[in-house]
């Protein structure tokens, strides 16, 4: 039988519930709950979030530091960027939750459908989080047809299918229970 696309999951760094020293903040990216893990769902990533893992978790990626050229007239980007993906294909997960699987998200979903919240997070089945995922999808491309999203002189397309913008840090998810 053939999975699901969208219960595909990819993380960078360990699959286990870690405790997670941000929960209480205020903060549109401070975990709902005090033990879990971030992943992102395979096919909306958001590579920003992703990039700063060296700094917010150097105990998961640690990486060679970028030299500055002018004190360092033998530094090779290349290398150093050729090293820096390296790493992370070395930390990347990818794994697959079932639908009747619980997940925190910040998707809109009905009231009725809804575990829990925590801030801008819901917890719901992923089944349903799917639901919320594939309208979430169809609105982005919609507002950036109709030019909601401000400069989007391109044709139809060239807007990108699953997202219609550039932005999908709000496809940010979270775990509180092993998946594995």
């Amino acid at each position: 039988m053939k999975t699901d696309i969208d219960n595909t999951f990819i993380r960078y760094g360990r699959l286990h519930l870690t405790k997670q020293e941000g929960f209480g903040k205020d903060s549109y990216h401070a975990p709902p709950t005090q033990y879990g893990f971030y992943a992102m769902p395979i096919r909306f990533q958001e590579l920003f979030l992703i990039s700063s893992l060296d700094k917010t978790q150097p105990d998961v990626l640690s990486l060679p530091k970028k030299l500055d050229r002018e004190k360092n007239p033998d530094f090779d980007y290349d290398e150093y960027s050729k090293k820096r993906r390296n790493r992370y294909k070395s930390i990347m997960h990818k794994f697959v939750v079932k639908n009747d699987d619980v997940i925190w998200h910040h998707l809109n979903l009905k009231p009725s459908v809804v575990l829990a919240s925590y801030g801008t997070w819901n917890k719901s089945l992923v089944r349903d989080w799917k639901k919320a995922l594939i309208k979430e999808s169809v609105n982005l491309r919609a507002k950036c047809i109709a030019g909601f999203m401000g400069e989007c002189n391109i044709n139809l397309g060239e807007i990108p299918k699953k997202t219609g913008y550039y932005s999908k840090d709000h496809f940010e998810v979270f775990f509180d229970t092993k998946v594995y």
